[in-house]
């Protein structure tokens, strides 16, 4: 979680809503103990003389008068001389890793599909990472790194409008996604909290090769989804189909036997996907349709 603030309150007490006014704010926690010098609200890994109470250790361990504990020394039967230790708070990077190839932008007339979802999802980790002391960095990438999108590592007020602005109106039309491998390069060297955001319609290859060039952050896949495109559809009808990469158009007539071969299809594949994540400690947060801020808070609140 981010810091010990209150509910609606970041570290100084303001209201989060004053620092971030049109984009959710989500508290997060780490599964690990960051490094680095810059002050946050993170538990860290080295010792220190402030943050949050680590334990009891001996003199002779530790060697700083200035920290003995009294109490502690006094009630020990052996005589030894106790000090407090500490784990410093520091803060982190947070990072959206986003692919722009052709699917993502599906049938970007209808609502509540495609680039403005995945924009509010990754704004909300913007004004999450602002308002919890944290660096927000946005990647973007589609047959390359998108650079009109990229946004280098920052603390600035406002990031989560302009993420909102960058990814709302991102055209998505190259038909793949081998750009993130590059993109990824771009992240900070120092491990990183990492949104890996995609439909993930790409060669097991390539998914592979971009999980093992991630390996050393803490990555969180999220995938997108379009409940259309996985069978949730009449069970007959003449309808449009449209290939998510390409945009090539063709009638189908449904019938109940394709819809349940569509269905076992996008099941299997899910169910692969999620096996792939698995075997690597990774566990996804899926976006059905549309973003759902309460569906990622309890994401969040159980990884």
């Amino acid at each position: 979680m981010i810091g010990d603030e209150g509910p609606g309150q970041n570290k100084d007490g303001r209201g989060l809503s004053d620092a971030e006014p049109d984009a959710a704010v989500l508290p997060y926690r780490l599964r690990w103990r960051p490094r680095g010098e810059k002050p946050g609200a993170h538990p860290a890994r080295a010792e220190g003389g402030e943050g949050s109470f680590r334990g009891l250790l001996p003199l002779m361990a530790r060697p700083d008068p200035r920290r003995i504990d009294l109490r502690a020394t006094l009630r020990d039967p052996f005589d030894a001389v106790h000090v407090r230790s500490f784990a410093p708070r520091r803060a982190i990077t947070v990072a959206a890793l986003v692919d722009l190839s052709g699917s993502m932008g599906f049938d970007e007339a209808l609502p509540g599909h495609g680039p403005p979802e995945v924009a509010r999802f990754a704004a909300t980790l913007a004004a999450s990472a602002a308002a919890g002391g944290d660096a927000f960095t946005l990647l973007a990438a589609d047959d390359a790194p998108r650079e009109d999108i990229r946004i280098a590592p920052t603390h600035r007020r406002g990031i989560a409008q302009e993420v909102l602005s960058r990814l709302a109106h991102a055209p998505a039309s190259r038909r793949s996604a081998r750009g993130l491998l590059a993109a990824a390069e771009d992240l900070p060297r120092r491990r990183c909290l990492v949104f890996l955001v995609s439909d993930f319609l790409i060669p097991a290859a390539d998914l592979a090769d971009l999980l093992d060039a991630l390996w050393r952050h803490d990555v969180v896949p999220v995938v997108v989804r379009d409940s259309r495109t996985e069978g949730h559809v009449p069970a007959y009808g003449l309808m449009e189909a449209q290939d998510a990469e390409t945009g090539a158009r063709r009638l189908v007539v449904m019938r109940p036997s394709l819809r349940a071969r569509w269905r076992a299809q996008a099941h299997a594949r899910l169910e692969a996907l999620d096996a792939a994540f698995t075997a690597r400690g990774r566990h996804a947060f899926h976006l059905v349709d549309r973003f759902d801020p309460d569906a990622l808070h309890d994401f969040l609140a159980r990884r």
